[in-house]
């Protein structure tokens, strides 16, 4: 049965060590600053812009709002969820009406604040670019993106994020290692689109990274 290519970005499932992810996270501010925008789903690095908040800064791992612009390394993890924009997360007063409704992903260059699933040994879900060949189970890959500005991404705020099919390797400033295929019925390991399971290998918390 062929796959259907629906791209969501990164889902986290389980631990390494086979526990199932419970849905820990913690919060982030993605400055105004950072005009990239972010959407549920995506990955993200920390941010050299200055938070205006008690709370970390971070930004898309994508360097552009058109595709395959993404940066290599350092990763931090993947957004869950974003709070609404009249929010304050450190618990001041804020102006203006309120929607109850939450924002379905971060507007560019507006500063909001984030869920990010960002544990080092997080085990995630993402679709491939094209197949992922089964041989290369155990290689580095790299993430790919689509073009952020269509009506997609922009009606649905699902990431456009997926795991590049070509030149998978060895090397290990890739940003991704390719565990194994998702076991679903509706996953064909050796068709289109395939849906991978991985883990970030240039994690932010991992060891012997730079200081951001």
């Amino acid at each position: 049965m062929a796959n259907t290519s629906r791209i969501n970005g990164f889902k986290p499932v389980k631990h390494l060590n086979g526990s199932p992810f419970n849905g820990q996270a913690n919060i982030y501010e993605v400055p105004a600053g950072e005009a990239i925008p972010v959407f549920i789903g995506d990955l993200v690095q920390l941010s050299t812009v200055t938070p205006t908040s008690n709370y970390p800064a971070v930004k898309n791992v994508a360097t552009a709002t058109t595709a395959n612009n993404v940066a290599a390394a350092p990763v931090l993890g993947a957004v869950l969820g974003v709070f609404n924009a009249k929010v304050d997360i450190d618990g001041k007063m804020t102006t203006g009406s309120i929607s109850l409704d939450l924002p379905i992903y971060r507007p560019a260059s507006t500063k909001q604040f984030v869920l990010v699933a960002d544990s080092p040994d997080l085990v995630f879900e993402v679709q491939a670019t094209a197949s992922f060949a089964i041989a290369d189970i155990g290689l580095n890959a790299d993430i790919a993106s689509a073009d952020m500005t269509t009506s997609g991404a922009l009606t649905t705020g699902a990431s456009p994020q997926t795991v590049a099919t070509t030149a998978a390797s060895a090397s290990a400033t890739r940003p991704l290692q390719v565990l194994g295929f998702s076991t679903r019925v509706d996953n064909e390991p050796a068709g289109a689109f395939n849906k991978l399971l991985v883990k970030i290998t240039t994690h932010a918390f991992g060891n012997a990274i730079a200081g951001v």
